[in-house]
């Protein structure tokens, strides 16, 4: 059985929330949720690159991290789908600095998981790379689909990889191109509701 590949960012953590309140308190920014529709947030919070690089240090402190509030309905379907016999694959494309705090939230949540994968989505500085895989390395791996809110992502995902993706609807994706290895969901409960037809039952055969 192929593990189902999550995301963590604004699948299942509530990240642009809490990142727009931080834009808030260190620039005084305001952005409304539906304002932020672009996945660079230099643009969507009209950042210079000495504001970004320092916002981007402050989102990925500890304390930001465990501050963020967890999708609901994300823990769970996945706490379905895990108590049913598929395996989950959480990836995210986090600094890998952040890889002690991810798993501590991830803890606090009950987020149930059998695999915890960093990857090295965006090119980012600094990864170690004895924590994190890189894309190279992420497409030889199989998932049976894919929960992802970066459009890019999913089109590796669905181009590169074959894998069908679920594209978690958001501002920051809404005027991409269709493809027709990634269908949108608006919500987990869209999600939860179509999952079966992708992956065939963890017990078909014993």
């Amino acid at each position: 059985m192929l593990p189902i590949y999550v995301d963590i960012d604004d699948v299942l953590a509530d990240t642009s929330s809490a990142l727009i309140s931080l834009a808030d308190k260190e620039f005084h920014k305001k952005v409304a949720y539906e304002d932020v529709t672009s996945f660079d947030l230099k643009v969507s919070f009209d950042l210079t690159r000495d504001e970004y690089e320092y916002f981007l240090e402050r989102a990925h402190q500890p304390a930001e991290i465990l501050n963020m509030a967890p999708i609901q309905a994300s823990i769970e379907a996945l706490n379905r789908w895990r108590a049913a016999g598929y395996e989950i694959a959480i990836v995210t494309g986090r600094p890998t600095t952040t890889y002690a705090t991810t798993l501590e939230w991830l803890a606090i949540h009950d987020v149930p998981y059998d695999r915890f994968l960093m990857v090295d989505k965006y090119a980012r500085q600094g990864m170690d790379e004895t924590i994190s895989l890189s894309i190279k390395a992420l497409s030889e791996l199989e998932f049976c689909f894919a929960i992802e809110d970066s459009y890019d992502m999913a089109v590796h995902l669905a181009e590169n990889m074959d894998t069908l993706v679920f594209l978690y609807d958001r501002p920051w994706n809404r005027s991409a191109s269709q493809n027709g290895n990634i269908r949108r969901f608006r919500s987990w409960e869209e999600i939860d509701r179509h999952f079966k037809i992708s992956c065939p039952d963890p017990h078909r055969g014993t």
